[in-house]
């Protein structure tokens, strides 16, 4: 099989499942622009992330991204998605997805902006990664690096790298956005521990308990159609306690 019949192989349903979780996003409370986030980040975790060409075909069909404005402010927050889940999946599928986006994207609306020009490991990330990291384990956060007390390359990166660099950046994509791709992105990986962690933290930004719900349907859907049975991971009811 080419590297181009591969690319094909599995995009058969693909409108049914973006507008099933469209729908879905659209009977909740959660702005209808940010389903595609959630597609978006539990692709990355399967083994068909290519499809985000589809996702991007899709929406660039509809009416609110007809413009070349529009559609450059979609194109940086997918991108966005893609970079933040490097810190949570790894760097392969991401850029996979990525580079299918870039197979179809037009040319002459290429985004050059580069967001994270000059950025350093500094106290200014590092303060703003640690805030972070409370919103989202609050009184939590203590016991998050105990974990890691004989392993402080892990503390280090957690706090500089995936919440500094990758997380709590905010020139793009906001708080609810943010815990809208971590979630499916832990989620995606049948993980029960992150996964409870990350229902709790999108919880905590504000996120109601049925629309969590919602919202770890729709990575199942993702997962299901990607031939992924995600068997391991908690409920939204048994987090609720630890609120």
């Amino acid at each position: 099989m080419s590297e181009c019949e591969f690319d094909r192989a599995s995009e058969g349903g693909c409108e049914d499942l973006f507008r099933d979780i469209e729908t879905q996003f659209e009977l909740s409370d959660i702005a209808n622009d940010k389903w595609y986030l959630t597609t978006l980040s539990a692709l990355t975790t399967t083994p068909n992330p290519h499809l985000a060409d589809q996702l991007y075909l899709y929406l660039i069909g509809q009416p609110a991204y007809s413009t070349p404005a529009a559609r450059q402010i979609l194109i940086q927050r997918m991108r966005e998605t893609l970079f933040k889940a490097i810190a949570l999946v790894g760097l392969p599928k991401p850029t996979e997805s990525l580079i299918a986006i870039s197979r179809v994207e037009p040319v002459d609306e290429m985004d050059p902006s580069f967001t994270r020009e000059g950025w350093q490991c500094d106290d200014t990330n590092r303060t703003r990664g640690m805030n972070w990291l409370h919103t989202i384990y609050a009184q939590n956060v203590t016991a998050l690096f105990d974990l890691f007390r004989r392993h402080r390359d892990w503390g280090f990166w957690v706090g500089e790298i995936a919440y500094g660099l990758h997380l709590s950046d905010r020139q793009v994509l906001d708080d609810v956005d943010t815990e809208l791709v971590v979630l499916p992105a832990v989620m995606g990986q049948n993980l029960p521990r992150m996964t409870y962690w990350h229902i709790r933290g999108t919880r905590r930004v504000a996120v109601s308990k049925e629309d969590v719900k919602m919202v770890c349907d729709c990575v199942h859907k993702v997962a299901r159609f990607c031939g992924v049975e995600l068997d391991r991971v908690p409920s939204v009811d048994t987090v609720e306690a630890d609120m």
